[in-house]
């Protein structure tokens, strides 16, 4: 193999698995964020014709796909300019007879939505077609019902993804259902992808998600990040999707020692992508954090020193280079399920900066249990629809800080296209050239930086304007 090969080969490995596989009929799309800088995880989103370019939290706890449009009376700065609806020739405003919830007197059906957290959204419903991710992954549209906000208020304010995907299930599509015809009357983005039988044939998503960004896949999912990639590490677990995404822990363990031993103790449990921390009952946080300063207490103090950091429980480690290694593995068993989910210290600890290292699960006020972002850390976290199960394997989750530039994606297009097999290497330099030129324009709906330095810059710009 020639050098040059071997070249476009390497600059190939970070980009394919987030192309269209039209064989396997999967869709990719990278996610970018990270635990502490953002508390959430997102991706982009392709709307309209000609297509626009935005940027929606990936979030399986909640509904709505929206996101800010020009002319919003309370929207914040975000990473995208808002798009325009009026520039899309295929849009169309959803009515007062598209099963409608909220029927305004302009005839345009209206939403409005309030978060957990206090923050809340308010906009119009349209009708147009959506990609996941950008220009790049060539990933087949779909006409699908999405929101424009007219209003923002608290995070959506301020974040700087901007807007949501939900990926909640719109009723109880269990194998009888018909994915085509939701028991809820409003559909989900999640039922206008499935629908598309022609790109996407398994009722199956997946997230990966690795401490900075990962892979969201929809139809499948994608075992070549797995530890074990024959997929026997994959840990199946009963699940009911009515709503949320509903599963049954039955036991959580530290190490030999167990915290809690019977479902009830848990109450109602879901997986969210869209909560940063994961919360059990109070009875439940209390039980845990006293067992980890007991076990710290006689091991060593786990190599770390106890701190506080405003509310939050921390640890100092005595290494500045090293992980968390001296603290324990913790595991919860679910319902119906012989083997156990392993909960790593460098997943239920947040590595912030100066080498403190913080709880990632916090208590919650009523009897229920929320496995969010803390938990499904270095994990690919597979939603099967149609056997209602939910699956959880350990994964190197591919990492995206920036988005990869033309040179690599064309280099990796030409090994693709065996340009580089067939073409002696000056040819093969004058066809990238070509190609560069002709399809410049396509991705200019691509950033050319992803890096949270350049971020956090023009996130300052803009709420300094």
């Amino acid at each position: 193999m020639c050098r040059r090969k071997v070249l476009l080969l390497f600059l190939l490995g970070s980009s394919a698995s987030t192309e269209y596989d039209p064989e396997a009929k999967v869709e990719s799309a990278r996610l970018y964020g990270n635990l502490n800088e953002y508390a959430y995880y997102f991706t982009d989103i392709l709307v309209g014709s000609p297509k626009q370019l935005t940027s929606v939290i990936v979030d399986t706890g909640s509904h709505i796909v929206g996101f800010p449009c020009a002319g919003c009376d309370h929207c914040g700065h975000h990473l995208e300019p808002a798009v325009n609806i009026s520039n899309s020739k295929t849009a169309r405003w959803l009515g007062c007879s598209d099963r409608c919830k909220f029927c305004e007197k302009d005839g345009r059906c209206a939403y409005s939505e309030e978060y957990s957290e206090g923050s809340s959204i308010s906009g119009h419903w349209f009708e147009d077609y959506l990609q996941l991710g950008d220009a790049s992954t060539e990933n087949p549209a779909v006409r699908a019902r999405m929101g424009c906000h007219d209003s923002e208020n608290k995070l959506f304010f301020s974040q700087r993804a901007d807007g949501i995907m939900g990926l909640a299930p719109s009723g109880d599509i269990s194998e009888g259902s018909n994915p085509a015809v939701p028991s809820d009357k409003m559909p989900t983005v999640l039922d206008d992808l499935f629908k598309d039988r022609k790109h996407v044939d398994a009722r199956i998503f997946s997230i990966c998600l690795a401490e900075w960004g990962g892979l969201l896949t929809v139809g499948g999912y994608n075992q070549q990040h797995h530890l074990q990639k024959d997929g026997s590490g994959i840990k199946w677990i009963p699940m009911r999707a009515q709503r949320y995404y509903f599963v049954f822990p039955e036991v959580l363990k530290l190490e030999d020692s167990v915290v809690a031993l019977d479902p009830d103790e848990f109450g109602v449990t879901i997986v969210d992508t869209g909560t940063t921390l994961t919360y059990f009952p109070e009875v439940v946080y209390n039980t845990l954090v006293s067992d980890l300063q007991s076990f710290c207490a006689g091991h060593a103090g786990c190599s770390a020193t106890q701190e506080s950091s405003g509310e939050d429980i921390c640890w100092r480690l005595h290494d500045p280079d090293a992980k968390p290694t001296g603290f324990p593995t913790l595991s919860i068993k679910f319902v119906d399920v012989d083997s156990k989910v392993d909960w790593s210290p460098h997943s239920y600890l947040n590595h912030r900066p100066d080498n403190l290292w913080c709880y990632g699960f916090s208590h919650h006020a009523n009897t229920q249990t929320i496995l969010g972002i803390s938990w499904l850390l270095h994990k690919d976290a597979i939603f099967d629809m149609k056997q209602m199960t939910f699956g959880l394997a350990e994964a190197n989750c591919p990492e995206y800080r920036q988005v990869p530039g033309l040179w690599e994606r064309f280099a990796g297009r030409l090994v693709k296209l065996g340009f580089v097999n067939r073409w002696p290497s000056a040819l093969a330099v004058a066809a990238l050239a070509v190609a560069l030129a002709a399809v410049a324009v396509r991705f200019t709906l691509r950033r050319t930086s992803r890096s949270e330095p350049e971020m956090e810059l023009l996130y300052r710009e803009q709420n300094l304007e």
